[in-house]
């Protein structure tokens, strides 16, 4: 498969994916940050989840960092996640649960064009800005995601969280901060 050097070719290929096609449009990909840039707006309390495309069948968001900004451990309820970090710095911590309780099992540093991959029959992750400033990470899930399980340091146990975008298309929404 060539390589997706544009959004708009990335655009153009999701709707025509089906089983595998998925994993070999996100392994193909080589997205300069510059074509992100019009979907990108940042929050100083979180990191934000900003929708770049939406069907049934995929999503494609956007997500961005500032510095020390980080997930809570989570799952993806169900659904295939690729993530392509296309700039910046961020670390990958895999999780799984035995008796009860939460271990950690893997701890990775992504770097720029590595594509990473997690579903529930792995376990869990949480993802963490390491840079010093912005970091940007492209999420392709196959299907979209709703909702899904964060673990609650607080209460030692998981709990269902909505999931909510900062934008759409490019726009920002009215109920972000």
């Amino acid at each position: 498969m060539e390589t997706i050097t544009s959004l708009k070719k990335l655009l153009e290929k999701l709707p025509q994916c089906e089983g595998d096609d998925y994993f070999e449009i996100a392994r193909n990909m080589s997205i300069p940050v510059e074509e992100l840039e019009p979907y990108a707006f940042w929050s100083e309390d979180t990191y934000t989840r900003n929708c770049v495309a939406r069907t049934k069948d995929y999503e494609l968001l956007l997500l961005c960092w500032k510095e020390g900004q980080e997930t809570q451990i989570h799952c993806h309820n169900g659904e295939e996640c690729w993530v392509y970090l296309a700039k910046g710095k961020l670390k990958e911590k895999r999780f799984e649960t035995e008796n009860g309780r939460i271990r950690k099992t893997a701890d990775v540093k992504m770097t720029r064009d590595r594509l990473s991959y997690m579903n529930d029959e792995m376990g869990y992750h949480s993802l963490h800005n390491l840079n010093d400033g912005k970091s940007m990470s492209l999420h392709l899930y196959v299907g979209p995601i709703d909702e899904c399980s964060v673990f609650d340091e607080n209460k030692d146990k998981f709990t269902y969280k909505d999931l909510e975008y900062y934008s759409k298309q490019g726009e920002l929404l009215t109920n972000a901060n």
